[in-house]
């Protein structure tokens, strides 16, 4: 993808060309629903009705109102834009797919770091306060890990989960 930065508003400074690229941008996300055209025209016509009140975003925006460049720059820039979030979405299901598989890795990570660790006292003090509330047969603390608890306790809150769904 060519980078569109480098190829408009070759007339502008830098500093210029930065934020009126990011209101730019900041204007496709806003406006999604109109086309390249309109909303450039909408721009320009928004940026003339602020220097009207002397409250102009751009000074530098007066003097570029009647050059057909600076209106062909902005609409190569939505169009850029408007390609840029159409590719966006074509990748949607890939970067689900990313999310997907990092929540599991991180899942399996901090299980393993979990079955290297020995259980907390506010882990012991809730299994026991579990099997005795529910009146199960309470498993040796001694020698688990605080996955093993972690399983335990989540055991017990599902069986009483689905008992109570069920009665």
């Amino acid at each position: 993808m060519e980078n569109i930065k480098s190829s408009v508003f070759l007339y502008l400074t830098s500093r210029q060309k930065s934020q009126l690229l990011g209101t730019l941008k900041a204007y496709f996300k806003k406006f999604s629903n109109f086309s390249e055209i309109e909303l450039a025209y909408k721009f320009l016509e928004d940026e003339k009705y602020y220097i009207d009140i002397k409250n102009p975003h751009f000074e530098f925006v007066g003097k570029y109102f009647d050059d057909d460049n600076f209106l062909n720059d902005i609409v190569k820039f939505f169009k850029y834009c408007a390609l840029e979030k159409h590719q966006l979405e074509l990748l949607e299901p890939y970067r689900q797919k990313e999310k997907e598989y990092a929540k599991i890795q991180r899942k399996k990570a901090l299980d393993f770091k979990m079955s290297k660790l020995k259980p907390t006292k506010k882990q012991i003090m809730y299994y026991d306060k579990l099997t005795k509330a529910h009146g199960i047969e309470k498993k040796e603390v001694e020698g688990a890990s605080r996955l093993d608890l972690r399983n335990w306790i989540m055991e017990i809150i599902e069986k009483n989960e689905y008992n109570s769904k069920t009665s």
